[in-house]
């Protein structure tokens, strides 16, 4: 909304300048109103103002964009994270939390396109299980339905390749509890995936109207998982 004031109102501004200048009447030795002489003097006016305003636009753009793209370094790096540039406004953080490599890529939204977050935890495992709010579709999407019984993961749909292993997983109330924190309230927080790869877990999520705990929350449960899923591992 501020970008949009930012583009509409000063062009509001320029429109109503132009028409002073050619409407107004000035004194000697300004042209007469409506004259091409005076049609002149606003059009040169009007378009150094227009340029200036234009090289203004684009270096708030640009750093109004860098900083949002940054908000997660203030969270990430003390926890000894490195920050570097991802994808122009972009931030992509890499290291090790608790002996674990954890790397994450942040890309705030920009106009239709919303927020989009992925956290990777490396995880000592050889199989595959995905959950989200519908069919996961970015890996082990041939895998078989689970059907699980905890209800507060009632809502999310879970396949695996270990069907078993999964509902063994599941069925902890601990990690029921942190499998829902990480994918529950979708609505209010954003679109959430989980899935679980060889060697690594993956949380894909389109993060709105979350604050830096909410991020920090994500990362804790997502160790706390790791560890769930290497004590569960088949």
């Amino acid at each position: 909304m501020r970008i949009i004031l930012l583009i509409l109102l000063p062009l509001l501004i320029l429109f109503v300048l132009a028409l002073a200048i050619i409407l107004i009447p000035l004194p000697h030795p300004f042209p007469e109103t409506k004259s091409p002489e005076r049609n002149r003097v606003a059009a040169v006016a009007i378009g150094v103002l227009g340029a200036a305003y234009l090289v203004g636009l684009t270096v708030y753009v640009v750093s109004w964009f860098l900083q949002v793209g940054q908000a997660l370094d203030s969270t990430l790096v003390p926890l000894g994270l490195t920050s570097e540039s991802y994808m122009g406004f972009g931030r992509q953080y890499h290291g090790e939390i608790e002996g674990r490599q954890v790397d994450i890529t942040y890309q705030s939204a920009q106009t239709i396109k919303p927020a989009m977050l992925n956290i990777y935890v490396s995880a000592s495992t050889e199989t595959r299980a995905a959950l989200g709010p519908g069919k996961p579709l970015l890996d082990c999407r041939d895998c078989p339905e689970v059907k699980i019984e905890t209800p507060q993961l009632s809502q999310l749909h879970v396949v695996a390749q270990d069907e078993t292993w999964m509902r063994r997983l599941l069925a902890d109330p601990a990690n029921a509890v942190t499998a829902n924190r990480l994918l529950g309230d979708q609505g209010t927080l954003g679109l959430r995936e989980l899935y679980l790869q060889p060697d690594r877990i993956w949380l894909r999520a389109h993060p709105r109207q979350s604050t830096e705990n909410q991020f920090r929350q994500w990362l804790a449960d997502l160790l706390t998982l790791a560890e769930a899923v290497e004590a569960n591992s088949p």
